[in-house]
């Protein structure tokens, strides 16, 4: 029996698991923003712990000195999905996971706390790999990783139990994410961030081809 066979249902967070930002864009981007506001960043790390965390709110507050509802105002304006894109490429086993799962016949979706234009952008970057369903929690004004919502209005939208859910992320907010909805997680070691929960993760994989191995 292999592994995916317990599971009917296979979710994936996106930016980060199936796509990836490379690390200049954000180290520039959020300084920019931050000086902009007068803010100041107390130390680099925060910078990365922003992208990849929960709590983000928290860590504008004490990161960078801003209120976090100016900070995001302009932080959305900037973060403008054509300038993103040249910054954005798929990960090479992204495609091929999905297509391959589709032969499985496998349901599969996408949640990402991205909003819906930069999302979009990202996907477009798979190539046309299928998925069944696919949620911004942004747009949909679902609280951020790890608030449950998300995960349980897609389970209820794709008619599919917590039991038969697997979920792939590759940060701390995602394993959190997984752990609050009540469905299994994997870790997916993209070598970006530093991963605190692996207790959380039923299984850790370097590449997503590793799936349908075991």
């Amino acid at each position: 029996m292999g592994y995916l066979d317990s599971y009917n249902h296979i979710s994936f967070d996106l930016d980060g698991t199936l796509v990836h930002t490379v690390a200049e864009y954000r180290h520039k981007i959020i300084p920019e923003v931050v000086r902009e506001l007068g803010g100041h960043i107390k130390d680099a790390h925060f910078i990365d712990r922003f992208w990849f965390e929960s709590g983000r709110d928290k860590i504008i507050q004490e990161g960078f000195n801003l209120n976090p509802a100016v900070f995001w105002k302009l932080f959305r304006a900037r973060d403008d999905a054509k300038v993103r894109a040249a910054h954005t490429t798929a990960y090479s086993d992204a495609e091929s996971a999905l297509r391959k799962l589709k032969d499985l016949g496998k349901v599969t979706s996408i949640i990402t706390g991205a909003p819906h234009w930069v999302a979009k952008m990202e996907i477009e970057k798979l190539n046309d790999a299928p998925h069944d369903f696919y949620l911004s929690l942004h747009d949909k004004g679902f609280g951020e990783k790890p608030d449950p919502r998300g995960m349980n209005y897609t389970l209820e939208q794709l008619h599919v139990t917590q039991e038969e859910t697997l979920y792939i992320g590759n940060s701390d907010e995602d394993a959190l994410f997984a752990k609050q909805a009540g469905v299994d997680f994997v870790y997916l070691e993209r070598k970006e961030h530093v991963f605190e929960f692996k207790d959380f993760s039923v299984l850790a994989i370097h590449l997503l081809d590793e799936l349908f191995n075991l």
